[in-house]
């Protein structure tokens, strides 16, 4: 199977409900195309590009500072997750735990705990230790978070690293509010440049219109670092596999044009509830010191001014 024999219109895109709206403007089209995992999305791509599509994704070119890998690295480090990559990040995700700890209330007293009241225990009180707790969590179990994996060419390998760093450290924080976690990457593209608009949603209605995402982390997952390093964190992602796979569908063409179509933002504003969107790579590269925690810092001020719960 290919992934140009899959339906576009909309029967296979499981997260439409999660991700922000796409507008529908009469006449344009709208292709959508959502894996369960990026390693099921990789083994859809051919071994070649479709006739008279750009091919750029499978040259055997392997620059660092745009590719990462070849293809066919990408193709197994889709399937197997990075665990070089896991081994890069890992330091700088320990330099935000320790720079940023999570925070605890002691707000419960009972028979067990984790923080003993000598003076409650002199005293005869039964109810003598404290038992750690954290914000409340009933109201929102589930908390998904969106990654856009569009980036200009001059944007840094480093810039995705540290992305997908903060992107594991936030994950970490969560579940141990007692939130369940799910991670989608991806990427949307119009035809038209007014229709790219911002990441606040302005002017983007124009253009045909394509997306495909995936799956880089299920809710009831514990966190692979190697497989969030390689689904935020690599350039390969979207400049072999996903640049391979849009030019491989014949549903994507309108939207693409002759190369790679125009990157539209995921507006925060427009997502569905419990949904909340991490900052553009772009924005990481130009804005933010290439420290991990001030990513971190600034990531976290992106995700409470969504209203993301759990990050207190």
């Amino acid at each position: 199977m290919s992934i140009a024999t899959l339906p576009a219109d909309g029967t296979r895109a499981a997260f439409a409900d999660i991700l922000p709206p796409i507008p529908v403007v009469e006449g344009a089209s709208i292709a959508r195309l959502h894996f369960d995992s990026l390693g099921d999305l990789a083994a859809l791509i051919p071994d070649s590009p479709r006739k008279g599509r750009p091919g750029s994704a499978w040259t055997d070119n392997e620059d660092k500072d745009f590719y990462g890998v070849t293809m066919a690295k990408a193709r197994t480090l889709a399937r197997d997750g990075w665990q070089k990559g896991a081994e890069r990040v890992q330091p700088l995700l320990d330099r935000v735990k320790t720079a940023r700890p999570t925070r605890k209330a002691l707000t419960r007293w009972d028979v067990a705990g984790a923080v003993p009241s000598v003076p409650r225990y002199l005293a005869g009180n039964p109810l003598a230790m404290k038992t750690r707790q954290t914000s409340q969590t009933n109201q929102q179990p589930i908390i998904t978070l969106i990654s856009s994996t569009s980036a200009p060419w001059w944007t840094a390998t480093a810039t995705f690293e540290r992305l997908a760093c903060a992107a594991a450290a936030i994950v970490d924080r969560l579940e141990d509010a007692g939130f369940r976690v799910e991670i989608i990457a991806g990427r949307r593209e119009s035809s038209d440049p007014s229709g790219a608009g911002t990441a606040t949603g302005e002017n983007n209605a124009l253009g045909h219109r394509s997306e495909m995402f995936f799956r880089v982390k299920a809710a009831q997952d514990g966190l692979d670092l190697a497989r969030v390093a390689f689904g935020i964190g690599h350039p390969s992602v979207h400049r072999r596999l996903l640049f391979a796979a849009g030019n491989s569908h014949p549903a994507f063409d309108e939207s693409l044009g002759s190369n790679q179509g125009f990157a539209v933002g995921l507006p925060p504003l427009e997502r569905p509830p419990g949904a909340y969107i991490l900052p553009a790579l772009a924005h990481l590269e130009k804005q933010v010191k290439h420290d991990p925690v001030a990513v971190f810092d600034h990531v976290i001020d992106t995700l409470k001014a969504q209203g993301c719960p759990g990050l207190e």
